[in-house]
């Protein structure tokens, strides 16, 4: 199942997305809008030009809301100002921009999966869910959870592709790593691992997004691959295991906010996959960052 996906906010990530999903032969078509159609015009142009050399077809154009009617997804990365430090200060200028994109979804009768990449993902996913009709996810935790795998590949010696392992609730400063389901091999990694370890990969974890942001003054290419497997699994119809933002709908008891959790993802969405094996440590720090995303949400959006 290869379809039209529309990507709005043609900045450093906006176009890294385009440009992945026409490389890796995603999308049959994929569309970029921006409010500076100047830079939309150039980005999707030179986009185009790259397309000429792939070996399957695949058209890259600038296009309208209008494209919604058709599309299977939508990528949303279009943001306010950028918060080096905390991405809960981000919080008023992303949902300013979705305000003015929101109308355009429902005029436009999108029924596919919105896709959420701007921070606060898991605020800024909730907000749009309870104003849009289609199916919406927030990248969420994808990022983290590969630089998990990767930070505990690295200190293992081992390809971040053989780790399995999972950072879950908020994408930001009070996720949780859930380390009894840290495996390699089907070995749980805490008995490979010293606290000291844990403690870092876990610190690197959280940290490296600003991290990142404040030596290059963007995140795109982490971001931008854990956006296009989202989107792979989608347009592919893959029921695959990712973790991503949604409702948690009762998951360890949690609901009434948009949390990150290891979701079954296909052309369908994104469905919770059944409770993971956690200690009572790990169930607190979940339900201690989702109390923190519904208090704000209580504060900001009731």
């Amino acid at each position: 199942m290869k379809g039209k996906v529309v990507v709005v906010g043609l900045g450093h990530l906006g176009a890294h997305v385009m440009q992945m999903l026409a490389l890796r032969g995603i999308a049959d078509e994929v569309v970029g809008i921006d409010y500076n159609k100047e830079k939309e015009y150039g980005e999707t142009r030179d986009l185009a030009d790259m397309a000429a050399y792939l070996p399957r077809q695949c058209k890259i154009r600038s296009g309208s809301y209008s494209d919604l009617e058709d599309a299977e997804v939508l990528v949303i990365t279009a943001s306010g100002r950028i918060c080096d430090e905390d991405r809960l200060k981000e919080l008023d200028g992303s949902i300013a921009v979705l305000d003015r994109i929101i109308p355009e979804i429902q005029k436009n009768q999108f029924s596919g999966i919105a896709v959420v990449l701007t921070n606060p993902c898991d605020l800024v996913a909730y907000y749009l869910d309870s104003k849009i009709d289609a199916a919406v996810i927030g990248t969420g935790t994808a990022l983290d959870s590969a630089r998990l795998r990767s930070r505990v590949g690295e200190a293992l010696d081992i390809a971040p592709s053989s780790i399995e392992g999972y950072c879950i609730g908020e994408h930001g400063d009070s996720q949780t790593v859930v380390w009894s389901q840290v495996k390699a091999g089907g070995r749980n990694v805490v008995g490979l691992l010293t606290r000291e370890q844990m403690e870092e990969i876990e610190r690197d974890t959280i940290e490296a997004g600003c991290k990142i942001a404040v030596s290059k003054g963007s995140t795109e290419f982490g971001i931008g691959m854990a956006a296009t497997e989202l989107i792979k699994a989608i347009c592919g119809d893959e029921n695959r295991v990712l973790p991503c933002s949604v409702n948690p709908e009762g998951y360890y008891g949690q609901d009434g906010c948009f949390a990150s959790i290891p979701c079954i993802v296909s052309k369908n969405g994104a469905r919770p996959l059944p409770e993971m094996d956690m200690t009572e440590q790990e169930k607190e720090r979940f339900q201690a960052s989702c109390d923190i995303m519904r208090k704000i949400i209580r504060e900001k959006f009731v």
